[in-house]
């Protein structure tokens, strides 16, 4: 395989079985899943060793305080007249991007995909995947369908890089 595919997650025993599900192929064919926890305090992390996945519990690590400078500047850039600050000084807010790219350096392989764990895969066409890459293409776009009606068909979709 030369893309990997890495999951940032916290309590998603419920919703990360189903994703598994669908990388079944992926694995099989001797697929990367790399999933970085932030602090489940659920059986995430065991589910997803019990199903092959490389597994880093990092708890709080990119979990930052918030000092007053800080939250001064987002709330002046965010918060219009009269409403309410979103922040304050000694609130706790998660670095989402720090988390990311550390996330994404333990991938073995530079293509990376980044689902959420409560996403799935429904059309995976790995080895158009690998040829591409094999080609040169180092980023890919497609269609993200975000919600299905009752039939099932896409509802809500857009182009996802």
């Amino acid at each position: 395989m030369n893309f990997s595919v890495v999951l940032i997650v916290r309590n998603e025993e419920k919703t990360l079985p189903r994703l598994l599900k669908s990388l079944e192929e992926f694995k099989a064919r001797g697929g990367e899943v790399i999933i970085w926890d932030t602090g489940s305090t659920d059986n995430t992390a065991q589910l997803a060793r019990d199903w092959g996945c490389k597994v880093e519990e990092v708890g709080e690590r990119f979990l930052l305080t918030v000092d007053e400078k800080k939250a001064r500047l987002i709330n002046e850039r965010f918060c219009a007249n009269g409403e309410l600050p979103i922040l304050q000084a000694g609130d706790r807010q998660f670095d989402y991007s720090s988390a990311r790219n550390y996330a994404a350096s333990l991938a073995s392989n530079n293509i990376i995909a980044m689902p959420d764990a409560d996403e799935v895969y429904t059309k995976l066409d790995i080895d158009a995947i690998e040829k591409a890459i094999a080609e040169g293409v180092g980023q890919f776009e497609y269609q993200f369908v975000f919600s299905h009606d009752e039939q099932g068909r896409p509802l809500i979709q857009f182009m996802h890089c």
